[in-house]
């Protein structure tokens, strides 16, 4: 398993290219929806499957569970023989940690830059249709 840092970025770095290619082809495709409220529960439902991709790659970056509890857990001094071992034990368990708290960081990044997103284009829309409901209601003569 590969815990290092820059192993790290070595598959979240293309992930993101290839998420961000596949949202750019996305955006000229919402372009040809008919409406503004098309437009943004196509960009919502294509902007799901892009984000749950990236969660997915972000999953498979967490450190496994037996990476935790391979290393066993010492119930007396004798069980750390040496300072050598505590400190490869102590090691382990610090890069296990680093990995888990880069992938949530990323995780709320990624999740909350979606959200805000669709919340942004949604509301758009809704208020372009209100709008242009409100402005009709108000041509209409009243017999």
């Amino acid at each position: 398993m590969f815990t290092d840092v820059t192993h790290f970025y070595y598959v979240l770095g293309p992930a993101i290219v290839v998420i961000g290619v596949a949202a750019i082809i996305i955006r000229f495709r919402v372009r040809r929806q008919a409406t503004e409220l098309h437009k943004a529960i196509a960009q919502l439902k294509y902007g799901a499957i892009a984000t749950g991709a990236f969660l997915l790659v972000l999953w498979f970056l967490l450190p496994c569970t037996p990476v935790l509890s391979s290393f066993g857990y010492p119930k007396t001094v004798d069980d750390i023989q040496s300072a050598k071992r505590l400190l490869q034990y102590l090691q382990d368990y610090n890069q296990a940690l680093v990995r888990t708290t880069m992938v949530l960081y990323w995780f709320i990044f990624v999740f909350i830059w979606w959200f805000l997103t669709a919340i942004y284009s949604l509301s758009k829309a809704l208020t372009k249709l209100a709008d242009g409901q409100k402005q009709k209601s108000n041509e209409e003569p009243v017999a």
